[in-house]
């Protein structure tokens, strides 16, 4: 679980010997409470924009292929995908069976399957075998589908800004105090606290540190960036 945007700014608050916000005024106040939300903002964002797999930040898509198109766009708050994990599902009525498919360059697919997708019509056609990285936001499947088959691939979010009091973040409640210790390096620095800021941001980069090594360095939870072929 994680915490709402108002616990967050509150824990911030409590560190700085200010009023906390309430439910009910928590989109208009102003003065340091203001400034808090938008520190708590801006450390969220760091801690998201330092890795791109976070795995609070995993999720599945299944895209139901069209007949005859080849290419398709990311679903909503797409940051990055994993390559190997796209899967044709089993479907005993369009009689498919379970495919993981295979990576492509971009290039090679225009090279020597490009003409065959557009070109060659219903002929041209079946269960697709392989996976690319479209021109553009998105990806495609080759040879061009025949059917309306069911691909399952994952993929990692965007972090999304948060504004209500009930927003959550994603990241765990369990590692609140590293956002907190992000939000008052932005709050020490404001009220010209160079000292406290550089402290605050010490205990920032080093909880950071941590919540990679739990993450993202831990061997068990290493992903293979390498593409298979």
């Amino acid at each position: 679980m994680a915490s709402t945007f108002l616990n967050l700014c509150n824990q911030t608050l409590r560190r700085l010997n200010e009023v906390e916000i309430s439910e009910a005024e928590f989109l208009t106040v102003s003065g340091v409470q203001a400034l808090v939300k938008d520190a708590v903002k801006s450390a969220v964002a760091r801690i998201n924009q330092s890795e791109f797999e976070w795995p609070f930040n995993a999720a599945s898509h299944t895209q139901v292929l069209t007949a005859g198109t080849t290419e398709y766009s990311w679903p909503t708050s797409f940051k990055a995908v994993d390559w190997n994990s796209f899967q044709i599902q089993e479907n005993t009525t369009l009689g498919a069976r379970f495919k993981i498919l295979k990576f492509l360059e971009r290039d090679e697919w225009y090279k020597s399957h490009r003409d065959s997708d557009y070109t060659a019509g219903t002929a041209g056609r079946g269960i697709p075998d392989f996976v690319f990285p479209s021109h553009g936001s998105g990806y495609g499947v080759t040879q061009s589908p025949n059917a309306a088959y069911s691909v399952v691939f994952k993929y990692y979010l965007d972090f999304t800004v948060i504004t209500a009091h009930d927003d959550t973040t994603r990241i765990p409640a369990a590692f609140d105090s590293i956002l907190v210790s992000g939000a008052l390096y932005h709050m020490y620095l404001f009220k010209d606290n160079v000292e406290s800021a550089q402290a605050a941001f010490m205990t920032f980069q080093e909880g950071l540190k941590n919540l990679q090594t739990i993450y993202i360095n831990n061997y068990a939870s290493i992903t293979d960036t390498r593409i298979k072929f």
